[in-house]
């Protein structure tokens, strides 16, 4: 890209309105301080991108001296990097828009011309990556660095790594997020079954009781025996005081179907017949209201109603009689078995078989005991084998999930070495650009001879941080052309402060633009280095008599 004019300026800065400026390939902006060297030289960046030297896009730039609503404009005309020439012009205010070819556009269009807008602006103007922090310089650096294919990344590796990273990764940032992720969800796992562990251990390590035996079952046999001959053409076992009550129930229950049933029927069977004779007489008469019946129909009626509730009522007198007879040999025969049962010889037997009954239940009960104890045992014995088995399954499986976790850290670290190993790459690729700057993205342990993430930036063998002024601005110049040629955006290079440096590299096919700090000089646009030499020479004879007249004063 080369930038050829800037026109129609309007409330930017401390420009004058209409302002207007040529560059060429080399472009000296001369003044004294405070003469807007630096606000000329950031106008095409803000044109093109909107953003400032700084790197941010929010800055104010219309001119404060004039309080006014009216819009801040500027144009500038560039040849792109095919030969083309183009027109941009921004309007920042009330109004907001950017022109390309005298047609509104997008900001999105105009980032073809620059495409990542912070390493532009690194390019454009070098003092720019120093104010950025350190994290965000290595991002810049990594993310314009040529791309190194996974394949041929995979062969930096030793045979033995390729083996444990199995393939090549095309993405080794999300593949490192994604192991971390597997090995924080298995340890979770591990964890979980480390406390089901303890628990099949607490289980395991109880103490086993013996099978106890029931030693008593041919007795428990005989007893059986015996009681079942006692028991022998005996319908059922009953006691003498519960044939008693069955007596009573009995008799109870016969003496309440003769007195109270039976006689109740009969009642109302010869209140039936009375009826009946009432309505079969010559003069039929009704019973409940004794009037004279003279309808045959009724009459009938009434004598087959009559006729049926007889024939009912004799049919339940018949069946309480055959109940009640039936009640009464049955109390026959309790009170005979009552009878026989008070015998002495029935009252040993039934002592007899009272006996063996009892001691059959203890036995029994004794058995029960020792059943259900033996079972408990064998439940208790098949928990702890089980127990058993489940923890050397967790054993097998523990074993299984820590080599997984392993072999992912071991890809990890490999993972790592070989991020390093691409940046080593690519920057093999790069370093023709740099001269006095080396950018180091690793370093390797002395004592383990791992390599290990770092950034460091140094020049001619010091670090950074610790060079003067004048060093960095040429540090900051030798990356900004790194950037430059590296990422192809060819963008001029804006140079602040040149003063402060005594050389500068122009052999680069760079559009430049200086800043140079000339006291007692207005500002000018310069594009012959020996017209600088010349108002340097003038300014330092002003400087001299200056320094003249405040001797001459002073004496």
């Amino acid at each position: 890209m080369f930038i050829k004019n800037i026109f129609n300026v309007k409330n930017y800065k401390g420009l004058e309105d209409g302002f207007k400026v040529e560059f060429d390939e080399i472009t000296y902006i001369v003044g004294d301080n405070a003469k807007n060297k630096t606000t000329i030289g950031s106008l095409p960046l803000w044109i093109l991108t909107g953003y400032n030297i700084y790197g941010s896009n929010k800055e104010q730039v219309a001119n404060d001296s004039i309080i006014t609503g009216q819009n801040t404009i500027a144009s500038m005309t560039i040849i792109d990097n095919q030969g083309s020439e183009h027109v941009i012009t921004r309007c920042k205010g009330k109004d907001n828009f950017v022109m390309l070819d005298g047609i509104r556009t997008t900001q999105e269009i105009l980032t073809r011309f620059y495409k990542d807008v912070h390493a532009f602006i690194c390019s454009y103007y070098p003092n720019y990556f120093r104010s950025m922090d350190l994290a965000k310089q290595r991002e810049l650096l990594l993310r314009i660095l040529p791309a190194v294919s996974s394949e041929d990344a995979f062969k930096l590796l030793e045979k033995e790594e390729q083996e444990i990273l199995e393939h090549p990764i095309a993405d080794i940032k999300g593949f490192c997020k994604s192991k971390r992720a597997e090995i924080k969800e298995i340890t979770s796992e591990l964890d979980k079954l480390a406390g089901s562990k303890n628990m099949l251990i607490n289980i395991a390590i109880q103490k086993e009781d013996n099978l106890k035996k029931f030693e008593k079952q041919s007795e428990l046999d005989n007893l059986e025996k015996e009681y079942e001959k006692l028991i022998e053409n005996t319908d059922n076992i009953v006691t003498l005081e519960e044939i008693e009550k069955d007596i009573n129930r009995l008799d109870s229950k016969i003496s309440n179907n003769i007195k109270i049933e039976l006689q109740e029927l009969q009642k109302r069977q010869k209140k039936e017949l009375e009826n009946l004779d009432n309505v079969t007489s010559v003069t039929s008469t009704c019973p409940t209201c004794k009037q004279e019946i003279k309808n045959e129909n009724l009459i009938k009626a009434l004598k087959i109603t009559y006729k049926k509730n007889i024939n009912t009522i004799a049919e339940k007198i018949e069946s309480l009689k055959k109940e009640t007879q039936e009640l009464i040999d049955r109390k026959k025969k309790q009170i005979e078995k009552y009878r026989v049962l008070k015998t002495p010889q029935m009252q040993e037997k039934a002592k007899m078989r009272d006996e063996i009954k009892t001691k059959i239940d203890i036995l029994q009960k004794e058995k029960s005991e020792i059943d259900l104890f033996n079972k408990e045992v064998e439940l208790k014995h098949n928990e702890i084998v089980n127990a058993k088995k489940k923890i050397e399954e967790f054993d097998n499986l523990s074993k299984e999930m820590t080599e997984t976790i392993d072999r992912y850290n071991n890809q990890l670290k490999i993972a790592t070495r070989l991020n390093l190993l691409i940046i080593q790459e690519q920057m093999k690729k790069v370093n023709r650009y740099l001269k006095n700057v080396t950018i180091e993205f690793s370093s390797v342990n002395e004592e383990t001879g791992e390599i290990m993430d770092v950034y460091e930036v140094k020049y001619k063998g010091r670090k950074y941080e610790k060079l003067s002024k004048s060093y960095k601005l040429r540090a900051d110049i030798e990356i900004a052309t790194l950037i430059n040629k590296v990422t192809g955006i060819n963008t001029p290079m804006f140079i602040d402060d040149v003063e402060s440096i005594t050389e500068i590299d122009t052999t680069n096919n760079i559009q430049t633009i200086m800043a140079i700090v000339i006291k007692f000089n207005d500002l000018e646009v310069l594009y012959d280095y020996s017209d600088v030499l010349t108002r340097e020479r003038d300014s330092i004879i002003k400087k001299i008599e200056e320094s003249s007249n405040l001797l001459q004063n002073a004496a």
